[in-house]
């Protein structure tokens, strides 16, 4: 397995991770906090494309490699909530494309994520569910304006509840970076049906490394 396609796999189960923990909020109005922890700080990391710089420890990606294994796999049909975590992911890479076309709000995302990002360092305390706040209102005033938005299903209770629709966009907004690290390495979205192979094997020659 070449560094490039190891780097392009994580960053796919990065999208995919976002879109696992999406679905997972909405429907149970819970999620794995280190995962989500983990994708939260990766959408401050700007000026690269080194994996290792924006997911320093494979490790807080291992649920997103499982979600993408599980949903690439043929048995991924007894996968739970498979095609909405494959749906949600789809939808991610969508708003990504929107925003490659969108010079003015790809300006205005950068600017808003160097705020935050300045913010975070003044206060390096800052508590996750800050943070998820801050990100999710810059999703709001950024890609929210996009002709483009990934559509939430599940249980309208977890939804409404307090600081829960920050949460999900604030993951959102880590899908959509990892989306744009994975086009920028060379992902396209026929990859997920015309290579499902190779990146199943790059998934688990990945396992063995962390």
């Amino acid at each position: 397995m070449s560094q490039l396609h190891r780097d392009k796999t994580l960053a796919l189960a990065a999208v995919f991770q976002a879109a696992g923990l999406a679905a997972e909020l909405a429907r149970t109005g819970k999620s794995h906090a280190d995962a989500e922890t983990f994708l939260q700080r990766s959408a401050l990391i700007l000026d690269t494309d080194d994996i290792s710089t924006i997911y320093p420890d494979a490790r807080g990606l291992e649920q997103g490699l499982m979600w993408l294994e599980g949903c690439l796999m043929e048995q991924g049909r007894s996968l739970a909530q498979a095609g909405e975590i494959v749906r949600l992911g789809l939808g991610i890479v969508q708003v990504e494309k929107h925003l490659l076309r969108s010079p003015d709000v790809q300006n205005s995302l950068r600017q808003r994520l160097e705020t935050v990002a300045r913010q975070q360092q003044f206060n390096p305390d800052m508590s996750a569910n800050e943070l998820a706040q801050a990100l999710g209102s810059v999703y709001v005033d950024t890609l929210g304006s996009l002709r483009f938005r990934v559509q939430l299903r599940g249980n309208a209770q977890h939804l409404q509840a307090a600081g829960m629709a920050e949460r999900i966009r604030a993951i959102l907004l880590a899908g959509v970076r990892a989306a744009w690290l994975w086009r920028r390495l060379g992902g396209r979205r026929w990859h997920l049906i015309f290579t499902r192979s190779q990146i199943l094997s790059e998934i688990r020659a990945i396992a063995k490394t962390v």
